[in-house]
């Protein structure tokens, strides 16, 4: 019994530590986050399955902060409204769900947030391939070797592991960190440039 509990929880640790070794990768993701919404863009966010649910746990954090004195900070999460999925998947195909939406909310000052456990997910690399050619910043957070999402997106956040629960926990720390530095950068005058949006 014991050495099961321990496989589960060493099945965690080093994923969790990779995370840590990841700091600058992050930061600079955050940076970059934050550089965008100090011009006024808005964060977009995606993924299936399970991680639909983190996408909009993303964009709700980004709208409502817990915590109290944070900025709201303008975020849509592109999986919670069930008749344009439906509608679209039923007209352009499930790998457009987002893409679709990409098109019709996304600018050049946006970001893109994917998130998929394997990095293989159609719809979520669509819509990190329509959200870079629109000009908006993409960020995603896979598990794995990032799968087609490396390479394909400005900034990816991976877990190195094929256990889509150790990842899904992963991500969860992972989204938070990202949270909280983007207002890090957003509340340190001068780090981000001269204009300022409200």
């Amino acid at each position: 019994m014991t050495a099961a509990v321990a496989e589960v929880f060493q099945r965690r640790a080093e994923p969790g530590a990779a995370l840590a070794e990841e700091a600058g990768a992050i930061a600079a993701a955050c940076h970059a986050m934050a550089a965008r919404f100090h011009r006024g863009g808005r964060l977009l966010t995606f993924g299936t399955g399970a991680a639909a649910t983190d996408a909009q746990h993303v964009a709700v954090e980004f709208v409502h902060p817990v915590i109290v004195g944070k900025r709201a900070l303008p975020a849509l999460s592109l999986t919670g409204d069930v008749a344009t999925l439906t509608g679209v998947c039923a007209g352009a195909g499930f790998d457009d769900a987002f893409a679709h939406q990409v098109r019709c909310f996304g600018g050049p000052d946006d970001i893109a947030f994917g998130i998929s456990p394997d990095g293989r997910c159609g719809s979520v690399l669509r819509a990190m391939e329509c959200a870079r050619d629109r000009g908006m910043l993409t960020v995603a957070l896979a598990g794995g070797d990032g799968g087609a999402l490396a390479g394909a997106v400005d900034h990816l956040v991976t877990v190195p592991s094929g256990d889509p629960r150790v990842v899904k926990e992963v991500h969860v720390t992972a989204y938070h960190v990202l949270w909280e530095l983007v207002h890090v950068f957003l509340e340190q005058p001068g780090v981000l440039g001269r204009e300022v949006t409200a």
